[in-house]
């Protein structure tokens, strides 16, 4: 029902001409749980998998993160009494504790609220961003053209998943800053010169990285160069510290991910994401000043999702009566939202 309401308010401003559907903006801020840090209980994952099957717990915490298989995260073996569905996660310098993670779509014509999902504060980003355009295309009837996000949805899977819809990705590099520091003064993969006919790359000496293996998570292909001959160049000290030789990696579908980066990088992108920080920014900042946005009011994922669909219909009906009507908005804004704050009350009553 809260959903129906969200959908509908999107619709409204499609039909008065405040969505454009081509370009969105992608970001997620988490919100505190109704939950204290003294509720955290620990103990091994199989006891605490055990108490989330008993509390019933909604959606895994882990189910969607980019954890490697190998790690143990905390979640593992921590949950909230209060509030089992929340995950603990530290933000910034503070201490972990329960939280859930909002994910919002921002359409760039009027900041009109296009999409949104909330889950577990746990849930990384970049695993949401293709459901979420998905789902403003579904609410808005459009296609998208363009996507803008930072840097956290600048993944391989995002940039290749993008260019097969025919989406332009002015999304943030998520290795620009990664490698820079490891790779200071080292040669980029750029420099490598790839045959597509041999199916080899040449380094800037002239010398053949040939490929070696495939990483079926990444999927990519490993080339390298034999050691003897990388421990013989002359540019080693610009090209390799390792004692191995030098790998390349290459995506299995190389071609669309050098498109993506191209765009990712270009004058145009830089100058949407920039508009993107004031523009998203401004709305989780509207929401958080006027409808108690960054503290759940409730416990349990599903309730929390209600939340974040009646704060995201009043921010778009408000954007409604401001355009429509300027001057007499805030008057018949006032009324609405006080039928929205009774009806939160009733149902937490």
């Amino acid at each position: 029902m809260f959903e129906s309401l969200f959908v509908r308010t999107v619709a409204q401003c499609v039909e008065a001409g405040l969505v454009d559907g081509g370009k969105l903006h992608v970001d997620s801020s988490l919100v505190d749980a109704d939950a204290a840090k003294e509720s955290v209980i620990k103990g091994a994952p199989q006891l605490m998998a055990a108490l989330k099957r008993a509390y019933q717990a909604t959606e895994s915490k882990l189910e969607e993160s980019s954890t490697p298989q190998s790690y143990q995260a905390v979640n593992d073996r921590m949950m909230s009494q209060s509030d089992p569905d929340a995950a603990l996660v530290r933000q910034g310098g503070g201490d972990s504790r329960p939280r859930y993670k909002h994910h919002r779509v921002i359409d760039d014509h009027k900041g009109v609220i296009t999409a949104t999902e909330t889950t577990p504060g746990s849930i990384a980003e970049n695993k949401k961003l293709m459901e979420l355009i998905d789902e403003h295309e579904k609410n808005t009837r459009s296609c998208v053209q363009t996507v803008v996000a930072d840097r956290k949805y600048g993944t391989q899977e995002n940039y290749v998943a993008c260019q097969e819809r025919g989406i332009t990705t002015h999304m943030g590099d998520a290795l620009s800053k990664a490698h820079l520091g490891r790779q200071q003064g080292i040669f980029g993969d750029e420099a490598f010169s790839y045959d597509p006919v041999h199916d080899i790359y040449r380094c800037p000496a002239g010398q053949t990285l040939k490929p070696r293996r495939m990483h079926v998570l990444r999927r990519t292909i490993e080339y390298k160069a034999p050691a003897r001959v990388c421990a013989a160049c002359a540019l080693r000290a610009q090209c390799t510290r390792s004692h191995h030789g030098r790998t390349v990696q290459r995506h299995e579908k190389q071609a669309a991910l050098d498109v993506a980066r191209a765009q990712a990088h270009s004058v145009a992108a830089r100058r949407d994401r920039k508009r993107r920080q004031h523009l998203i920014e401004r709305s989780f900042a509207d929401a958080a000043n006027n409808h108690h946005f960054k503290r759940a009011r409730w416990r349990r994922l599903w309730r929390q999702q209600i939340q974040d669909y009646l704060i995201a219909a009043i921010q778009n009906v408000r954007i409604l009566l401001a355009h429509q009507n300027p001057k007499n908005s805030a008057a018949v804004a006032t009324p609405l939202v006080e039928r929205v704050t009774t009806l939160q009350r009733c149902f937490a009553c």
